[in-house]
């Protein structure tokens, strides 16, 4: 006698979170993106939301798909724009923007969510006298250690929460009350699609300081390579001073670009150039351009060096500008589909966000199990 099959039994489908996501208080969060963190925080909320979460954005007035009944006040210079940075505050914005917090952190304590994740830049999402109460919180660390940020999370203890970190680099320069987990950030590989590639160098990002664009400009000449810079003025003393002085002469500012036009143009250059200062956490346009077969020239600084030590990337000394020109060179004759299929394998966003989801797992099972 046959016996039919019996049809499989099915894995029951993990029931989907409750989220808060937590972004950056500066700048709105839409494109064009102020810089890597909006980027992350816009694309990661899309991510969570196509896994079946439900996901409030809070984030600046202004943003695109954040929770319009309560929003962040965001930094407005009025009539002071040549003075406008990208880490100093007008009179009475520091204080408007912890005011806010305090009222933000109260709000998600009242609503219960099953997770909170904070990737804002404000001390006061931490317990404190003004808001003590606990909350189901998972922080990633996105930056060099902030001494006000970190003086919160000391004070609060184990009751500051969970913490991921982009890169290790990163971790090490927090002192945490428990162990980060590190959680490279993601690239959406089908927005950053691959193209043919050019004889342009490219440089895109903020124009401040600690992303050394002016660097990219000496590496290039030296390296006899037209350069193209897209991005955003955040320090227009360093634009004047460094920047303008060094256009022409096959180095082109074209502005901000939306980020459709910045996939197009990264595209179609033949390699793409990263010089942090600082000691750079992640440095997403690297991935972004990896992820259009765009080969990378960088300094081996920060997280760029421990990130990319094993990619089809060439990394030179910090600073080095002679170094950087001959990386320049030797990253024009990268193999482009091995540039892209190692940022597919390693550092697409559906991967990042599967991973933050089983980390927010475990911080609302821990919550539970506590109250």
């Amino acid at each position: 006698m046959t016996v039919a099959a019996q049809p499989a039994a099915r894995t029951p489908r993990a029931a989907k979170l409750r989220i808060a996501l937590i972004g950056p208080a500066r700048y709105p969060v839409r494109e064009p993106y102020a810089g890597g963190l909006e980027a992350f925080c816009h694309t990661m909320v899309s991510a969570l939301r196509e896994l079946g979460h439900e996901v409030d954005f809070f984030a600046a007035e202004g943003s695109d798909g954040n929770t319009k009944d309560f929003e962040l006040p965001g930094v407005d210079w009025g009539d002071r724009a040549e003075d406008a940075t990208d880490t100093t505050y007008p009179e009475g914005g520091r204080e408007r923007e912890n005011a806010a917090f305090i009222e933000l952190r109260r709000l998600l304590v009242a609503r219960g969510y099953d997770v909170v994740h904070n990737n804002s830049l404000n001390p006061y999402i931490f317990p404190s006298e003004a808001s003590p109460e606990p909350l189901p919180m998972l922080t990633t660390l996105h930056t060099p250690m902030v001494d006000e940020i970190q003086d919160a999370i000391t004070a609060a203890g184990l009751r500051a929460g969970r913490f991921a970190a982009v890169s290790r680099t990163t971790a090490r320069d927090w002192r945490l009350p428990t162990e980060p987990v590190i959680i490279p950030n993601g690239v959406n590989v089908n927005l950053w699609r691959p193209g043919p590639g050019g004889e342009t160098a490219v440089w895109f990002g903020r124009l401040v300081p600690e992303k050394g664009a002016h660097l990219a400009i000496d590496a290039c000449r030296a390296a006899g390579i037209p350069l193209v810079l897209a991005g955003r003025n955040g320090d227009h003393h360093y634009v004047r001073d460094e920047i303008a002085p060094r256009l022409g002469d096959g180095v082109e500012w074209i502005g901000e670009l939306s980020h459709a036009e910045l996939r197009g143009l990264v595209a179609n250059c033949g390699v793409a150039v990263v010089t942090p200062r600082w000691e750079e956490p992640f440095g997403l346009v690297a991935f972004e351009a990896m992820a259009c077969g765009t080969p990378v020239a960088a300094f081996r600084r920060g997280g760029m060096g421990e990130l990319l030590r094993d990619a089809p990337a060439c990394l030179a000394p910090a600073d080095d500008v002679d170094a950087l020109a001959a990386a320049i060179t030797r990253a024009r004759g990268l193999d482009r589909d091995v540039v892209r299929r190692w940022v597919v394998d390693r550092h697409s966003l559906c991967q990042t966000a599967k991973r933050y989801t089983d980390i927010f797992r475990q911080v609302a099972a821990f919550a539970k199990v506590g109250q």
